[in-house]
């Protein structure tokens, strides 16, 4: 379970205050930026802000939702700036 801003334990309960807030915030205008790294963190951040409190920042320990692991936190940056020079 992701640690979240209202505590919540359940995971539907959590799924669903997420996606609300998720739906609620992409209907806000968005940061402005180049979609780079920083950009990224910065979109995050706008999208998830209500949810996580490090939301918008590169995890330090390893998580992974619905069954699936995210990438471990000791390759993020080196892969968000490989994609981001990739897509450039």
């Amino acid at each position: 379970m992701l640690r979240n801003k209202l505590d919540l334990t359940d995971q539907s309960e959590l799924d669903e205050f997420e996606t609300t807030m998720f739906v609620l915030r992409s209907e806000e205008p968005w940061p402005e930026g180049y979609l780079d790294v920083t950009h990224y963190l910065a979109l995050h951040h706008h999208l998830f802000q209500d949810v996580y409190d490090w939301a918008g920042e590169i995890c330090t320990i390893r998580i992974g939702k619905g069954g699936n692991w995210f990438c471990y936190p000791e390759f993020i940056a080196k892969e968000l700036n490989r994609i981001f020079q990739e897509l450039a």
